[in-house]
C-alpha cells in the first residue's frame, strides 16, 4: 500500500480570492475615466475663486474713482478672459487628451505617456500662472497708480495656481494609480517637502509679506484698510494650507485604516499607490508588507495542511523547539484502520481506491477535529490521532471515546456501491514524550511511548469484528465511565507481557447522547 495525501486537519481557509482594492468599490478604470472629465471642472473652480478674491480685494479696497476707468477694466478683462477661454480651453484639452488616451482605450500607457501624466498637473498649471501675471500686467497698463492691485492680483494668482496644482494632483490619483499598476515609481522623486513648502509660502510668507508691502506701497496709506488685507491674506493663505494638508493626510489616513486591518488579521486588500512620492512608496511598502503576511498565511496553512496545525503552532514557539527532547504527557492515542483495503483495490480502479481514501480521512479528520484532537499522521489506510498533544486538555480520554463513537456512526453512512465504509478502532491512554523527531534536514513532531504500540494493536484486534471499537479499561475510566461500552475478558496483545483488559462498544449513539448531553 503507497501512502496517500489525504485531506488535511480543519484549518482557517485562506482568501484565495483577488485582492480587494482599498476603500474602492468602482472598478480602476472607470475611477480614472471619471477623474479624467473633471479636469476642467476644477479649472474653473479654481480659477473662479482666485477672481472673486481679487474682486472683493479691489472693491473693497480700492473703489475706482472713475466710472469711465472702470467700465474700460470691465471691457478689457471680459476680452481677456474671452481669449483665455478660447486659447487656453482647447490647447489644454489637447495636453489632457494626449496622456489620458490609453485610459480611454483600455490599454496600458507607453512611458512616453506615463511622464507626460505624471507631469499633466504642473502643465496644467503653469500656463494659468502665466495668464494671472498677464492679466496683472495689463491691469496696471490701464490703470494709473495701481501698483497695490496688480500687487494683490499676483497674490492671487499664486494663491490660485498653487491651489490648482494641488487639486490637479489629487485629482489625477485615480488616473496616477491606473499607470502605476504596470510600472515602478519614478525613483529618487521627492513630494512631501516641496509640497509642504510650497504650502508654507503661499500660506504664510506671501500673505506676511503683502502686510508689510501694502503700506509702502502708498505713502497716504489708510491704516484702518489693515484688517481688510489680514482677512483677504488669511482666507487665500487658509486656503491653500487646506488643500496642502488633505493631499496629505488623506494619503496617510489610508495607510492607518490599512494597518488597523492588517492588526485585525484581514489581509485581503490592496492599497491603491497613487501619490508618486514619498507617499506611493509607504502605499507600495505597506502593500509589501501585506503580501508578505499573505504569503507566509500561505505556506502557514501549508505547512497546518502537512504537519497539523497543532504541531505548527509548537513549531512557531522558542527557537530551540526543534532541539528540545520533547515533553512527559499523558495521551489519549486513536489508532484507526480500514478494514478491507486489500481487498477493496483489488477490485478497483487507481481512481476509485484514491477517491475511497479521500472519503474515510474526510471523515477521520473531521470528527478528530471536532473533538479537539489532532491527526497526528496518515499510514497507508490508517491514521494515528492524538487527544492531549501538542496542546494540553484534561479531557483527553473523554474526547477520544467520544470520536470513536462519533467515527464509527460516521464511517457506516458512507456508501461506496453497494458496500459501506468500516473501519477497526483501537483507543489507549498513557504517558509519552512528544515532540519533534528527525534531524536539521527534517523534523516531524510525534508521540513516543507505549500506549502508541496498544493503541495500534487493539486496532488489529478491533478489525476482526466489522466497525469495532477496543479502547483499554484505564482509557474508558478516564473518560468518566461512558455509557454504551462494554467490558470484555482480558486479552493478551502481542508483544506484552500483562494482559490488558478493555472495554467494548456497543451502542455509539447512546454513548454520543450522553457526551453531547454532559457538554
Amino acid at each position: 500500500m503507497s501512502d496517500h495525501d489525504p485531506p488535511s486537519e480543519a484549518t482557517p481557509p485562506v482568501d484565495d480570492r483577488p485582492a480587494r482594492r482599498w476603500m474602492s468599490v468602482r472598478d480602476p478604470s472607470a475611477q480614472a475615466r471619471s477623474a479624467v472629465g473633471g479636469v476642467m471642472v476644477w479649472q474653473v473652480l479654481a480659477n473662479g475663486f482666485g477672481f472673486l478674491l481679487v474682486a472683493a480685494y479691489v472693491m473693497v479696497l480700492f473703489p475706482s474713482g472713475s466710472e469711465s476707468a472702470f467700465r474700460t477694466t470691465v471691457v478689457v478683462f471680459t476680452a481677456y478672459v474671452v481669449t483665455i477661454v478660447l486659447v487656453a480651453t482647447p490647447v489644454n484639452w489637447l495636453l489632457l487628451r494626449r496622456a489620458v488616451r490609453w485610459v480611454r482605450e483600455g490599454s496600458d500607457p507607453t512611458p512616453q505617456q506615463r511622464r507626460l501624466l505624471f507631469r499633466l498637473p504642473l502643465y496644467q498649471t503653469m500656463p494659468a500662472l502665466v495668464w494671472w501675471g498677464a492679466g496683472a500686467f495689463i491691469y496696471g497698463l490701464i490703470n494709473d497708480g495701481s501698483r497695490r492691485v496688480s500687487i494683490g492680483i499676483c497674490f492671487a494668482a499664486l494663491v490660485t495656481c498653487a491651489g490648482l496644482y494641488l487639486l490637479l494632483e489629487s485629482h489625477f490619483r485615480p488616473v496616477f494609480a491606473l499607470a502605476l499598476e504596470t510600472s515602478d515609481l519614478p525613483v529618487g522623486r521627492r513630494d512631501v517637502l516641496p509640497r509642504l513648502m510650497l504650502t508654507w509660502a503661499l500660506g504664510s510668507a506671501v500673505p506676511i509679506a503683502l502686510l508689510g508691502v501694502a503700506p509702502m506701497l502708498d505713502e497716504h496709506f489708510d491704516w484702518k484698510r489693515m484688517p481688510w488685507i489680514s482677512a483677504f491674506s488669511i482666507l487665500g493663505g487658509g486656503a491653500v494650507m487646506a488643500v496642502g494638508a488633505l493631499s496629505v493626510a488623506r494619503p496617510l489616513n489610508r495607510v492607518r485604516q490599512a494597518l488597523r486591518e492588517v492588526e485585525k488579521g484581514h489581509l485581503d486588500f490592496e492599497l491603491p499607490v497613487d501619490d508618486l512620492g514619498e507617499l506611493g512608496r509607504l502605499s507600495s511598502g505597506v502593500n509589501d508588507l501585506v503580501a508578505g503576511l499573505r504569503e507566509r498565511e500561505r505556506l502557514r496553512e501549508q505547512f497546518g495542511r502537512q504537519v497539523g496545525r497543532g504541531a505548527f503552532e509548537v513549531a512557531q514557539g522558542p527557537d530551540n523547539a526543534f532541539d528540545s527532547l520533547g515533553v512527559l504527557r499523558t495521551v489519549t492515542v486513536l489508532f484507526v484502520d480500514l478494514e478491507g483495503f486489500t481487498r477493496y483495490s483489488e477490485r478497483h480502479t487507481p481512481a476509485e481506491v484514491v477517491d475511497m481514501l479521500n472519503r474515510f480521512f474526510e471523515v477521520v479528520v473531521s470528527t478528530v477535529n471536532r473533538e479537539g484532537g489532532w491527526v497526528n499522521k496518515f499510514e497507508g489506510d490508517a491514521a494515528l490521532c492524538i487527544f492531549g498533544a501538542p496542546e494540553s486538555d484534561e479531557q483527553h480520554a473523554a474526547n477520544a471515546l467520544a470520536a470513536a463513537a462519533r467515527m464509527r456512526l460516521d464511517l457506516a453512512e458512507v456508501q461506496l456501491g453497494e458496500e459501506r465504509l468500516s473501519a477497526g478502532i483501537g483507543v489507549a491512554t498513557g504517558s509519552v514524550i512528544a515532540g519533534f523527531l528527525g534531524t536539521h534536514e527534517r523534523y516531524e513532531y510525534t508521540v513516543i511511548g507505549d500506549c502508541v504500540n496498544l493503541a495500534s494493536r487493539l486496532c488489529d484486534l478491533a478489525k476482526a469484528v466489522p466497525g469495532r471499537a477496543l479502547v483499554t479499561r484505564e482509557s474508558w475510566q478516564a473518560a468518566g465511565c461512558p455509557e454504551g461500552w462494554r467490558e470484555r475478558p482480558v486479552i493478551r496483545v502481542k508483544g506484552r507481557e500483562q494482559r490488558v483488559a478493555t472495554m467494548e462498544l456497543v451502542d455509539a449513539g447512546r454513548h454520543g447522547l450522553r457526551a453531547r448531553m454532559g457538554r
